[in-house]
């Protein structure tokens, strides 16, 4: 159980950083300055191609069984579950917006900054609301049983960014990361 609830958690806080090195691109972005849309790029495939083949469906599972142990979540799990459909749907269009933009397309400076400060807006409130309210009940809730059936259930993909041997598709972006943290500190 612990291990779940700690990588989740993890992987919020993870995202969490993500958002803001693409808040920092937005914001140059936003000033008419040049952003890295490379990093743009890759942060948005991370977000695509873990948060929302991973990471959410794990969490579904575990929400499905809080639901079942108390029906009063259930319109926030509800809610938290279809938001994981959005939140897929315009993590794909803004990643493809950006991928247009690295191939020499030319798009809207306002569709793409609407579509990144709305994707960033939308994420940060379900990660607050799954970690306020959903998460603390699966701590409560769930039976050692439940978890053992979670944990058989789900799929065990390392993260491909955040792990001791980041994948070379990361690689740039694991930098930047570093980076930023060196400046932070």
């Amino acid at each position: 159980m612990r291990d779940s609830l700690a990588r989740w958690h993890a992987d919020h806080v993870n995202f969490a950083n993500l958002l803001r090195l693409l808040d920092g691109q937005l914001a140059l972005f936003h000033d008419g300055g040049s952003p890295d849309y490379d990093l743009m790029l890759d942060i948005m495939y991370y977000m695509t191609h873990y948060s929302d083949v991973v990471h959410h469906p794990n969490e579904d599972l575990v929400f499905a069984r809080v639901k079942q142990r108390d029906p009063s979540t259930g319109a926030t799990i509800d809610a938290l579950t279809a938001q994981h459909m959005r939140l897929k749907q315009a993590g794909e269009a803004l990643a493809g917006a950006l991928d247009d933009v690295v191939n020499g397309a030319v798009s809207s400076r306002a569709h793409i900054e609407a579509r990144a400060r709305s994707y960033t807006a939308e994420m940060r409130s379900h990660m607050a609301t799954e970690e306020a309210t959903v998460l603390p009940a699966a701590a409560r809730l769930l039976t050692d049983d439940d978890w053992t059936a979670v944990e058989a259930a789900i799929a065990h993909v390392e993260d491909p960014l955040f792990r001791p041997n980041v994948q070379t598709r990361y690689a740039s972006l694991r930098r930047e990361i570093a980076r930023h943290a060196a400046t932070a500190a």
